[in-house]
């Protein structure tokens, strides 16, 4: 059964950077399903059919994993003006719109249903999720040079000890872009590095950070272990916590203590 979305969903801008945009998008685009990392070990997903009529388009909205579900559908028009479907209130405001970023994510421009808790105002999709996959396995694969550009531009690269990494507060995730010459024997491009118990807003200094980290070792599983921290600036993240100790010949973790990988430091790659 459909639920009506709140009158009152917070609206924002319509200005989106024509650098992280691609070009208005075909209903046939938007297809499909559309997944996040919502946090607390629950996953969001969209669900777009663009077959319920000429001029309709259908959005789903439900999320799934501990704790209670919730789940409510909107009809949207889909406007080349936006970029995408826009879901309207019944005096002609629109409630969000949805485009496709140039790097193939799908953005929602807000929150979209405060009834299923809160949710961050800029959402970000994608469309072939990989969600619960082991910190050792790729969760995102290396970009193509125009798409590293628009992701500099839309501040979402981030050097680290020498790594490119990609960012991500909404999903909550920081992933390996290209890992430095000195460990790409052990971490390839995708591996997650962060994973953060809740999405955080970048350019909030006082929001705390906190989720978990990642030591790497050739040959072992990644070992785990709880970070926390501030952005210091939206070009700016620090996160620290006590790192696993390995035994000297082997993978196994026998203790925590602060050393080089206790601070984890981001500085963007954008303006």
């Amino acid at each position: 059964m459909k639920l009506i979305v709140a009158a009152s969903i917070a609206l924002v801008s319509v200005a989106t950077s024509v650098s992280t945009v691609s070009a208005a998008a075909s209903r046939e685009d938007f297809r499909g399903r559309w997944s996040r990392v919502c946090g607390e070990g629950q996953t969001c997903h969209l669900d777009i059919d663009d077959t319920k009529s000429r001029k309709t388009v259908e959005i789903a909205f439900s999320i799934e994993g501990k704790g209670e579900t919730c789940k409510w559908s909107v009809d949207a028009v889909y406007d080349k003006g936006f970029g995408g479907p826009v879901a309207y209130d019944p005096y002609g405001n629109y409630y969000f719109y949805l485009t496709i970023q140039s790097d193939g994510r799908l953005y929602s421009s807000g929150t979209m249903s405060p009834n299923c808790g809160p949710q961050p105002l800029d959402q970000y999709f994608v469309n072939d999720p990989v969600i619960g996959t082991p910190a050792n396995e790729t969760v995102a694969s290396a970009l193509s040079d125009d798409d590293a550009q628009a992701m500099i531009d839309d501040r979402s690269i981030f050097d680290h000890n020498g790594s490119a990494m990609v960012i991500s507060p909404s999903a909550g995730t920081i992933v390996y872009r290209d890992p430095k010459k000195s460990i790409a024997g052990t971490v390839k491009p995708g591996a997650l590095l962060f994973k953060a118990s809740a999405p955080w807003d970048p350019y909030n200094d006082n929001a705390i950070v906190k989720g978990t980290a990642y030591v790497f070792k050739k040959g072992c599983e990644p070992a785990p272990y709880e970070v926390s921290g501030r952005q210091k600036g939206w070009h700016t993240l620090v996160l620290k916590g006590p790192a696993p100790v390995r035994a000297k010949n082997g993978c196994k973790v026998i203790g925590y203590k602060n050393n080089g990988n206790s601070t984890l430091k981001f500085v963007s790659w954008g303006d």
